[in-house]
């Protein structure tokens, strides 16, 4: 690849936008900030890191997450109390002490700024209620906003919004819209799809950062609450809509090359320089790719310890809830066998499924350096580059033959339990623990798909255990989707750990006040 090669529009762009940003996070604001005592952190890191085990929810979601469950407790959306003046500073200091946010690095002017931002999102919650919206719906969006607005504030992230936009741009530009948008409504709706689907698949976001980010992106005005409802409830269709979808599909199989210059913009300070440079952001570029197959190894056997360990506390609790008092109850005793065999059957499929897990090789390398320079340094308007959505269409015997695979694989599981004398709710556990380990597994197979642009056809043994275990991966979608909205383990976690902890730890802190204040006076 020659040296002498410009950006075009869109590259040059970003790397003007990357200038700025990196000029502008240099120059970092002073004042007063916040001081958070020592007193129950270990305790409160400690059950942080339990909670996000048993919920199992993306990383970058985690402090999203925290920060959603602060409001739950501490605002009243049945009582229009008004929120404590200190609520901010308490966000702080929670999260502080969870390990989210470093210590005295928050200024005070950002608190106050902050605290006026969860007064107004609060308010506009009793406005939509009092304008008709549905209750838990606006509680939800308020949930949604307030959550992202402090995040947003306390970890600002300008250099993320540069990158989105560079690739919002890239694929409005190559996508074939006829290929996408099988009406009018949705070639109207296009462009704002293509920006949802770029949050959804790049950057993994859920429905909340949509949302914060929409609302920022068309300065949505809260001056008429009606309107206001509206452009949420489009936030809503979009997010979900099936061309959203189409378009979250495609980005997803052929999107490495951006993930990868979005890991490079991360981890380097100088990706605008060495844009200028053709030859020199390819030689960068290609470190980048084997940088980032590294750290996909590191994720996989990290994914792998995380499930392990979500399926063990899950199956712990529903084993002491439901399969012991059962079996007492039934039979007098505990039966060891299955209580053993539906702990150890999905862990082991997962360390086994880990095992057979490849990272692409120097053809997909090839082939993603090759996009990128076209991404950045091509004629955008040769959309004939890059690759092309493939609608297949296949056989009804097909999606017949794949109901009786289902069946048939069921059938044949359940009657191996029987063989083993379980009982009903033995062999219930064995299927959702099953399901659960299968779909968590095909979630840590992603994370090898999203490296790929050249795809590598499967071998016999590999299609076999596909066949297998795909109706159970179906299943464990199916329980994951039910799990999300009613996650009981996390909920008793909130009610009876999360609740009392907390309260008890604020008391503390400010017990530790009350007593320093006393020695001052003294």
């Amino acid at each position: 690849m020659s040296a002498d090669k410009k950006l075009n529009p869109n590259g040059h762009q970003l790397s003007v936008k990357l200038a700025e940003s990196r000029q502008s996070g240099e120059r970092k604001p002073s004042g007063q900030v916040i001081n958070v005592a020592g007193v129950g952190r270990f305790v409160s890191t400690a059950y942080e890191q339990l909670r996000n085990a048993a919920e199992y929810a993306q990383e970058h979601l985690l402090i999203q997450n925290a920060i959603r469950r602060f409001f739950v407790r501490n605002l009243s959306f049945q009582n229009h109390n008004q929120p404590s003046q200190t609520i901010a500073e308490e966000l702080v200091i929670e999260l502080t002490q969870s390990g989210y946010i470093q210590n005295n690095t928050i200024l005070v002017s950002v608190v106050n700024k902050l605290g006026k931002s969860i007064q107004k999102y609060y308010e506009n919650y009793w406005r939509m209620k009092l304008s008709g919206a549905d209750d838990r719906i606006a509680e939800s969006w308020t949930l949604d906003l307030l959550s992202l607005k402090s995040e947003d504030v306390l970890l600002p992230g300008a250099i993320q919004t540069d990158y989105l936009q560079f690739a919002y741009h890239h694929y409005c530009g190559i996508l074939d819209k006829k290929a996408f948008a099988l009406n009018k409504a949705e070639v109207d709706e296009f462009e704002v799809s293509v920006y949802v689907a770029v949050h959804r698949a790049l950057f993994k976001s859920d429905i909340a950062a949509v949302r914060y980010d929409m609302q920022k992106l068309y300065k949505a005005s809260d001056s008429n609450i009606n309107e206001y409802i509206d452009f949420h409830q489009n936030i809503d269709k979009v997010f979900a809509s099936e061309l959203t979808n189409k378009i979250v599909r495609y980005i997803n199989k052929y999107g490495a090359p951006l993930r990868i210059l979005k890991s490079m913009i991360a981890d380097s300070d100088n990706v605008a320089e060495l844009m200028a440079d053709s030859a020199q952001f390819d030689r960068a570029y290609t470190n980048q790719i084997k940088k980032e197959y590294r750290k996909s190894e590191k994720k996989l056997n990290g994914g792998l310890l995380k499930s392990i360990v979500f399926l063990l506390i899950t199956k712990t609790l529903v084993g002491f809830a439901i399969e012991v008092p059962y079996d007492l109850i039934t039979t007098g005793v505990v039966l060891m066998v299955p209580l053993i065999v539906n702990m150890l059957t999905p862990i082991v499929y997962l360390a086994l499924l880990r095992l057979g897990f490849q990272l692409p090789g120097d053809a997909n390398a090839r082939a993603i350096r090759l996009y990128a320079d076209d991404m950045l340094y091509g004629d955008i308007n040769q959309v004939n580059l890059y690759p092309s959505i493939k609608e297949k269409k296949y056989p009804v015997s097909f999606t017949i033959a794949y109901a009786l695979l289902f069946l048939t694989v069921f059938a044949g599981v359940s009657y191996i339990l029987m063989i083993l004398d379980f009982n009903i709710v033995q062999g219930v556990m064995f299927f959702m623990f099953l399901a659960a380990a299968s779909f968590l597994g095909f979630r840590l197979s992603r994370i090898v798909r999203e490296l790929e642009l050249v795809t590598v056809k499967p071998g016999i043994l590999m299609t076999i255990r596909d066949l297998i275990f795909t109706p159970f991966t179906f299943l464990g979608k199916w329980i994951s989707d039910k799990y999300q909205k009613v996650n009981v383990v996390a909920l008793v976690l909130d009610t009876f750990i999360e609740l009392p902890l907390k309260t008890v730890l604020r008391l503390l802190r400010q017990w530790t006040g009350f007593i320093d204040d006393k020695k001052d006076s003294f």
